[in-house]
């Protein structure tokens, strides 16, 4: 596993968000040789066409091993993400805020291999942390075939 994307609304609700994401970045760079995130990753390309983003965008997150999305609240920008990711085959952790109704199309998502409910962003941590730990050492160990099988929505 050489690469993790991060991603979730921005727009809507992007600084609610940053946090969220700053945090998971720094706990992914324990686990991953690269480790991308929506924010400030895609958003600083002020310049871009709408065309380019999305060009931009498709070319990096398609190359990626793992996502992690945030699916806490509804956005076209992350479904069109993780609808990427099913083209690629990309396995997908899906995180959500407790209280928060995620859409069965994202937990119908075949790419959606583990669910996390949080309470709180230490919960959030200690939780993906137990994930990443559980199944990132036995794909580095075993073989990637591993994750790819994992699902326990």
């Amino acid at each position: 596993m050489d690469s993790v994307y991060i991603f979730g609304p921005i727009h809507l609700f992007g600084e609610d968000y940053l946090p969220i994401y700053k945090s998971l970045t720094k706990l992914c760079k324990g686990y991953f040789k690269k480790v991308i995130c929506t924010y400030p990753d895609f958003w600083d390309s002020t310049n871009e066409t709408p065309e380019q983003f999305y060009d931009r965008t498709y070319k990096v997150i398609t190359k990626c091993d793992l996502f992690i999305a945030d699916v806490t609240s509804p956005s076209l920008g992350v479904g069109m993400e993780l609808q990427m990711g099913q083209e690629h085959n990309i396995p997908c952790i899906a995180i959500c805020k407790e209280g928060n109704k995620i859409s069965k199309m994202v937990l119908g998502n075949p790419i959606v291999k583990k669910t996390i409910y949080y309470k709180n962003l230490e919960d959030l941590n200690n939780k993906l942390e137990l994930a990443l730990k559980e199944k990132v050492d036995k794909v580095k160990f075993w073989g990637v075939d591993i994750l790819f099988n994992w699902r326990d929505n």
